[in-house]
């Protein structure tokens, strides 16, 4: 039977929380209409979806911001595998 140190059980426990707590903030970036949202984008033009071009410059804005939570993720997570102790650990990932 393997067993986990504990500061690999810690590694992975915090690696559990940050794709939990940046789902979350990606589930609100796109909003309940996410789905609705993303067959405005790829309808072409023309009076079925007259809003289209609102909906592709918000998508835009919402890309931006899609890519920035997750290079947040993506270096937290890098930072939590390298870090040496749980304490360590705990500290990169207090804050949510």
């Amino acid at each position: 039977m393997l067993r986990l140190s504990r500061v690999e059980h810690a590694r992975k426990r915090a690696l559990d929380l940050i794709d939990q707590h940046f789902a979350a903030r990606i589930d609100t970036v796109l909003g309940p209409l996410a789905a609705l949202h993303l067959l405005k984008r790829i309808v072409p033009d023309g009076h079925l979806v007259p809003d289209r071009d609102a909906v592709v410059r918000r998508a835009a804005e919402q890309d931006a911001e899609l890519a920035a939570i997750d290079h947040a993720r993506r270096v937290l997570k890098a930072d939590v595998r390298a870090a040496a102790t749980s304490d360590e650990i705990r500290a990169l990932t207090e804050h949510l």
